[in-house]
């Protein structure tokens, strides 16, 4: 897809600037696509803010949705945008090659099988089995439950939305369910 960010005004330029720098990325992705429209682009970058920076969810959890959802939907972009700071949240390389492989979480990561199954849910339009909802609900409260659901399926259109517009993060390798 053709690049649009030559067309953008001072103003959405200042601010697609300030996004990368507070993300710390190179590139935007679809968001850049979306910089045409700038409502449109300010409603998605206030959600993803918001999601990404003030959630109630503990961070290692939140990221480890994002790379369940990465995986499931096979969004090499949300892979490669998230895996830096999963591994800043504590995502060690042995969890990240069991959400890759969906195989079993270790012993001390069992909890995780709901946030898994949930983010799989939801990336699939399943509804979320309420003992499963429970579970999410007794960890991280009824708030973070709701996030959880929310997440996947704000990352669900994200997804898409990457995938419309060929977002690519420059200088990344392949996303590990590459890797023969």
């Amino acid at each position: 897809m053709a690049t649009v960010t030559g067309h953008l005004s001072p103003e959405l330029a200042a601010q697609v600037a300030a996004m990368r720098a507070e993300r710390g990325l190179p590139t935007l992705g679809f968001y850049e696509a979306l910089t045409p429209y700038p409502a449109l682009f300010e409603c998605l970058e206030a959600l993803g803010t918001f999601v990404r920076f003030h959630s109630v969810l503990p961070v290692r959890i939140r990221e480890i949705a994002v790379l369940i959802a990465a995986v499931e939907q096979r969004s090499a972009f949300e892979w490669q945008t998230h895996e830096k700071t999963s591994t800043e949240a504590g995502v060690t390389p042995a969890l990240k090659s069991a959400i890759v492989q969906g195989t079993a979480f270790a012993p001390e990561d069992a909890a995780l099988e709901d946030v898994r199954a949930t983010v799989r849910c939801v990336v699939r339009q399943e509804s979320v089995p309420q003992a499963v909802f429970d579970r999410l609900h007794a960890c991280y409260g009824l708030q973070g439950a709701v996030e959880l659901v929310t997440l996947a399926a704000m990352y669900r259109m994200y997804a898409a939305l990457g995938a419309a517009f060929d977002s690519t993060m420059p200088g990344a390798g392949p996303p590990p369910w590459e890797h023969g």
